[in-house]
């Protein structure tokens, strides 16, 4: 089954032509689900890219929405650069190397935004690009070997570069903190109930307590939210054992 769409947009420095994909949004519920609402399909975010390096020119530029005129479903006759040249700026996902360049680019773009809601997106994706350095530290333990899900080859290489990760983690502790509380202060009390981000920002709210230690906070939260859904359930888990890692929760 195709889960993507093919998308075209051009360089408004340049005007040279980048193809890309758009999952199609009844895939969506085939998802993996991390707690600090990072949403995967085959390894792919959903969470739509925003902001464009061009792979011609170098020249960043946002696209705010994945619709007429900034993108065509069009293709154009001429030749077009492919996703993975300019797809979260042709990192490496599944190297710590790869996942250190998006945080550094994340970095770098916070320093040139004026704007409230592109440093919220970016933040969020700083945010989520810190917690890639450990997001799969499950997949390290013996259980997971045992599971059957990778040879015990395989295994033990993904271990080390995943204690690789958590080393990284560590060095990158304190400005992940930072960005962390910062975003909170971006989002808290910026939505109202009839707002279609509010759920959302609640839950988001209550998780970046819960990663920053402030466990009172998130259980404040926890203690007002009427739904006891799956993921409610696991977060409040979490914050009573005191454990303030990025974890699975559905996948």
């Amino acid at each position: 089954m195709i889960k993507f769409e093919p998308i075209y947009l051009r360089c408004p420095q340049c005007n040279s032509w980048l193809e890309g994909h758009k999952l199609r949004s009844e895939m969506v519920n085939s998802s993996i689900l991390y707690s600090d609402g990072k949403t995967l399909n085959d390894d792919y975010i959903i969470t739509p890219q925003k902001i464009i390096i061009c792979p011609a020119c170098s020249h960043w530029f946002w696209i705010e929405h994945y619709e007429e005129p900034a993108i065509t479903t069009t293709k154009p006759t001429e030749w077009c650069y492919g996703w993975n040249t300019w797809r979260f700026f042709g990192v490496h996902f599944a190297s710590n190397e790869g996942k250190t360049a998006l945080i550094e680019h994340y970095k770098s773009f916070l320093t040139s935004i004026h704007n409230i809601e592109r440093e919220i997106y970016l933040r969020r994706m700083l945010w989520w690009a810190y917690n890639d350095l450990v997001r799969n530290f499950y997949q390290a333990s013996w259980n997971y070997l045992f599971s059957g899900e990778m040879s015990f080859n395989v295994w033990r290489k993904n271990r080390n570069k995943i204690f690789k990760g958590m080393w990284l983690f560590r060095h990158y502790h304190e400005e992940y903190i930072d960005n962390c509380i910062a975003l909170l202060r971006l989002v808290e009390n910026r939505y109202s109930p009839s707002d279609d981000e509010y759920e959302r920002s609640i839950l988001e709210i209550m998780e970046l307590y819960r990663e920053t230690g402030q466990y009172g906070k998130a259980q404040e939260i926890l203690d007002k939210v009427p739904r006891r859904t799956h993921y409610i359930a696991n977060i409040e888990k979490k914050v009573k054992q005191k454990k303030d890692f990025v974890f699975l929760v559905v996948g």
